[in-house]
């Protein structure tokens, strides 16, 4: 049996417990809708989440279940893994901005004739830093861009080199399958030829449902997962870190597969909510789509 969005879940009452059946169940989504149609409690009394901890627990033990079987998989080689734009800036201890590209495929992949491009975040006009040579499954692969007047500690050796003065707060990023300066607009996070795509802080392109995190001239994007994670949501898909440049003298990290596997994003109500009203909708949303088979979990509600 498969689940995703809009996957209903009808819970019949028990004297001590509920019970849930999978009733519905499209494919290759993100979001469990749960609905109870009864009360968990006969009376009208709120349902505290002591007594709904199977209910909004138990989802969260999904992700081992699904963990073989993302719906799909996004790039199967190179991504973007991480960004940093406060190079040589005040309080920045690196001199240098840089892009950093990881393969998380299974085979080496050759970059000659790629490039990494960069626009403001409401830019439409792209920068262009060509790239050679080729990643192997697992590498990374340094892109040094444009250094500031602070900083006092340089990039590793970098693979690639441009001039590119990144913004250290919010811009776009683009992997793209050729030297050619992108030619898309504001909306190129969908082009033919963009390989990955990463909007950051307030940019107004993206992958998925939002940017990845505004940054500073301490931090950096980094890609969950040291670089293997990719849903094609750039919210979901970084997190904000030190910056930690990496090139193709550093360690492998090969990938389960050339896959990550799928987590639970969010859940409403959150973990620690209180006061739930009873017959509530829950909802429970991964980092990407994923297919369930068989009877992938329960819930449970105790009477008290």
């Amino acid at each position: 049996m498969l689940c995703g969005n809009a996957l209903q879940i009808k819970a019949l009452l028990d004297p001590r417990r509920w019970t849930t059946h999978m009733v519905e169940a499209p494919t290759g989504v993100t979001t469990l809708a749960l609905h109870t149609t009864e009360s968990c409690m006969r009376s009208s009394r709120a349902v505290s989440l002591s007594r709904l901890a199977a209910l909004v627990a138990a989802p969260l033990l999904l992700a081992p279940l699904v963990a073989a079987s993302p719906a799909a998989a996004a790039s199967p080689n190179l991504v973007i893994s991480q960004v940093y734009g406060g190079g040589g800036n005040s309080g920045a201890t690196l001199t240098n901005d840089f892009i950093e590209i990881f393969n998380r495929g299974t085979a080496t992949v050759s970059v000659t004739g790629k490039s990494v491009q960069y626009a403001s975040s409401t830019g439409t006009s792209w920068a262009v830093t060509p790239l050679s040579g080729s990643v192997p499954a697992g590498g990374y692969y340094l892109v040094q861009e444009a250094a500031g007047a602070g900083g006092s500690t340089p990039l590793p050796t970098p693979d690639a080199s441009g001039s590119i003065a990144m913004s250290g707060t919010n811009a776009k990023i683009a992997l793209v399958n050729s030297t050619s300066a992108l030619a898309c607009s504001s909306d190129c996070d969908s082009s033919a030829s963009v390989i990955d795509f990463v909007g950051y802080g307030s940019a107004n392109d993206f992958e998925g449902s939002g940017a990845a995190p505004t940054l500073s001239n301490t931090t950096a994007a980094l890609r969950n997962a040291a670089g293997c994670t990719d849903t094609d949501n750039n919210n979901a898909d970084f997190a904000t870190g030190s910056p930690a440049p990496r090139n193709s003298e550093s360690p492998t990290h090969i990938c389960n597969g050339g896959d990550a596997a799928p987590t639970v994003a969010s859940t409403l109500p959150a973990d620690g909510t209180t006061n739930v009203p009873v017959d509530s909708d829950l909802t429970v949303t991964f980092s990407e789509p994923v297919n369930l088979s068989g009877n992938p979990f329960s819930l449970a509600c105790t009477n008290g």
